[in-house]
Parts: C-alpha cells; structure tokens; sequence
C-alpha cells in the first residue's frame, strides 16, 4: 500500500489498522543541483517532493542486496517518508533523479530506523 508520507504509514508486515511501531523514516535529496559548484556559491541538494520509496528485505549476508519488496510509500513536500514495517533488516531505496543509492536499514521494535536517501540528478 503506498501512501504520503506527511503522518501517514504505508502498513508493511503489520496489519491494517495496526498502530505504527517501527519502520523506516527519512529524507530523499536530489543532487548536484548546478554544474559548477564552489566554496564561494554553493548549490545545496533539494528534496525530492512525491516520489516513490521502496523497503524490501534484505538478503541474509548481502548487504544492498535486495530482496521481496515488502512496503512502499510517498515523500512529502520536504522529501520526507515514514514507512511502517515488522522489525528486521531492509535495504531501502527511492525512484528520482537518474538512480538512488540503495541504503541498508536495521529496524528494532518500536523504533524507526532512519535514512537518507541521496539521488543523482546527473548534472555534472
């Protein structure tokens, strides 16, 4: 199920209408955003508004591997996700940009594991 993120969970290895206990939270960044950058005039990341986060399991001893996708949801207008999933480990990723790292998440009960998630606009 996806849904925005802004307060709301997209229920992943928890049933519907369970409260949210755990999952994975963060921000994705869309960079560089100028082709030339400087100390003088920097040109910060932006956040990457309304695309598409993805947890999927990991793969037992392969760390960015991934495996079933098990949740997915959508950033806010700041770049921001929170996902509820069962605890274990993850490898979470985001749709923008050209590509985005793939990221490991270990998620504890009663926590939200955070990320942040960096993706190439391919501005060089």
């Amino acid at each position: 199920m996806s849904v925005s993120s802004a307060g709301l969970v997209g229920c992943g290895g928890q049933g519907p209408g369970a409260a949210a206990r755990s999952g994975v939270t963060g921000t994705v960044h869309l960079g560089p955003q100028c082709p030339v950058e400087t100390v003088d005039d920097p040109c910060d990341d932006r956040p990457a508004s309304g695309v598409a986060v993805t947890v999927a399991e990991q793969v037992p001893g392969d760390s960015y591997t991934t495996g079933r996708a098990v949740a997915s949801g959508l950033t806010d207008a700041d770049g921001v996700f929170r996902i509820a999933v069962a605890p274990g480990d993850y490898v979470v990723t985001a749709t923008a940009g050209m590509s985005c790292e793939q990221l490991d998440a270990h998620v504890v009960a009663d926590s939200f594991a955070a990320v942040d998630i960096p993706c190439d606009t391919g501005i060089r």
